[in-house]
Order: C-alpha cells, then structure tokens, then sequence
C-alpha cells in the first residue's frame, strides 16, 4: 500500500477570493484614516501659544491660500474662526461619534457596507461644513483688501505655487 497524495502544480499560486483582497483595502484606508485623525488630534492639542493662528487657519481651506496671507491676517482669521469655534467644537464632538459608530459598523457581523456607506458620507458632510465656514471668512477678507493688496497676495500666491511645484 502506498500512500500517493496529488503534489501541488508549483507553477500555479492560491488566489485570495476578491471579497477578502476588497476588505483588507477597506481596513487600511480606514486604519489610516483613523491614524491621521489621532495624529492630528495629538499634534493639534492646546488651545492657546505660538502657531494657534495658523492651527485655526486649517478651517479657512487649502494651506497655499492661507499661507499667502500676512502673518498678521492669518492672525486675524484665526481669531474670528475660534470666535466661531462653539459650532466647530460640536462638529468635532460629531465627528468623534460617528467615528465610533465607524468602528462599530466595521466590526459588525454581517457586514454592512451601505451603513459604513452613510457613516462616511455624514463625515465628509461635517467636515465640509468646516471648510466652507473658513472658505466664507477667507473670501470676506478678500473682499475687504484694496486692489494693491489683492494683487500683492496674488504675487505671494503665485510664488508659493512655483515653489511648491518643483
């Protein structure tokens, strides 16, 4: 009696099914997405000293167009966001909540992708709230600048973006 088992093809490899390789992108991007919000949680802490201004500037919208801006302005913005930073605490506390409502969905079982679904598209909501409020503020300040300053920030602008691209 011999025992003969059929040896594996070593030219051919196991595929991971679809469903499994899908879920292990979803965890990651998710997982990363969680390691950026606690990260810039911790690096964000503190509400008063060197840089609070430009720590509230984030809200006004994408960086060049704040970081144009004269220092003193960005001050200025900043100071008139955290006056406004009530509505944007709750938006924060918001987010947190649908967080862990994330991480519920995600260990659910059965799994529900409409729900993760709707969880992240109520955070996209909350955060573009936020932006919008800054993008507000930032074009109120523009509209407050004479023609000489709208063009000298322009010319700022222009150089941040040349550097930026190299």
């Amino acid at each position: 009696m011999s025992d003969t088992q059929a040896a594996p093809d070593p030219g051919t490899k196991p595929r991971c099914p679809l469903w499994m390789r899908l879920t292990l992108v979803a965890s990651l991007a998710v997982n990363l997405l969680i390691a950026g919000i606690v990260g810039g949680a911790m690096l964000g802490k503190g509400d008063r000293g060197p840089g609070q201004e430009f720590r509230a500037a984030r809200d006004l919208g994408p960086m060049p167009l704040v970081m144009a801006l004269e220092r003193d302005d960005r001050r200025v913005l900043g100071r008139s966001l955290r006056s406004e930073a009530q509505g944007m605490r709750l938006s924060r506390e918001e987010m947190r909540a649908r967080f862990e409502a994330l991480l519920v969905a995600l260990r659910a079982e059965p799994f529900a992708p409409d729900v993760v679904a709707g969880l992240l598209s109520e955070q996209r909501g909350l955060a573009a709230e936020r932006q919008s409020l800054g993008q507000d503020k930032l074009l109120a300040h523009f509209a407050s600048m004479s023609a000489g300053e709208r063009r000298a920030y322009a010319d700022r602008l222009e150089a941040s973006l040349r550097r930026g691209s190299r």
